[in-house]
């Protein structure tokens, strides 16, 4: 997960949101993971590691002879280890670390959304995988809410405004919540092979980590949120209804990418 200073305004992105999202997100990533085959002795790059858990899962992958490298602006919750180098950055002004074809697997997760220069940065991205490497990417996109099960209709219609109320203030603060559908475009434009994208939507219940998540990016944009209309009984009404277990509702939906960047060809 990226830390911004722009997403923290935005989200209150502290250690909570983090593993939040960290329990919500982690299985689909780990899913791509798999996919690609990450082997022992590779070297990963993590953009935006936040948490660490995907830095800590790919240490894990790539074993004691590979190698690590984890970037994000604010590392305090990023351990650096035998196996995984941290470095702190803003990627929106400084250049993400290593030599062309350095890796043999870029990560990327919740950033390049949130950041204006991130087709510059996709960029880096290619130019710094190894031939053969993969991009791994992943980003919530705007998808519209429904409600499965709320006490009434009201309450209903207040969790659908509640949540589109967040996903429209994050697009007016400038994050692209149609990047994760633009970036398997952009890769193929950007030459890479087996482009491969699937988005994802699940059911989130009152009292799990998806309804909290909900919740917590609820109470940190509720003074825009009152500026839509919705008032501050709304919302502790909506805050109730994420810790209420008979509640179910679609979750963000989260678009994954993965792509290998070519081999040469030999004549």
């Amino acid at each position: 997960m990226a830390t911004t200073a722009d997403q923290r305004h935005q989200l209150g992105n502290g250690t909570s949101r983090l593993h939040l999202m960290q329990d919500v997100l982690d299985p689909h990533t780990h899913r791509q993971l798999a996919r690609i085959g990450v082997k022992p002795g590779q070297h990963a790059l993590e953009l935006g590691a936040g948490g660490g858990s995907i830095t800590r899962h790919l240490a894990g992958l790539v074993g004691p002879t590979g190698k690590v490298t984890a970037v994000d602006i604010d590392t305090r919750l990023l351990d650096p280890t035998a196996v995984i180098d941290v470095y702190q950055g803003d990627l929106r002004t400084t250049p993400a670390p290593g030599q062309p074809g350095g890796y043999d697997i870029i990560t990327a997760r919740c950033l390049l959304e949130h950041l204006p220069n991130r087709v510059n940065l996709l960029r880096q991205m290619t130019i710094l995988l190894r031939p053969g490497g993969w991009l791994v990417l992943g980003d919530i996109v705007y998808s519209r809410t429904v409600v499965y099960r709320a006490p009434t209709e009201t309450d209903a219609t207040l969790i659908t405004r509640v949540v589109h109320g967040i996903l429209d203030t994050l697009a007016a603060s400038g994050v692209d919540l149609h990047w994760g559908d633009k970036a398997p475009g952009l890769l193929l434009d950007a030459g890479m092979n087996h482009v491969r994208s699937h988005s994802h939507t699940e059911t989130w219940t009152g009292g799990g980590p998806g309804c909290h998540l909900y919740a917590q990016d609820a109470h940190h944009l509720r003074d825009t949120l009152t500026d839509t209309g919705l008032t501050i009984t709304d919302l502790h009404r909506f805050t109730e209804l994420m810790a209420d277990p008979h509640v179910v509702v679609s979750s963000y939906q989260f678009t994954a990418t993965h792509a290998q960047k070519p081999e040469p060809t030999h004549a």
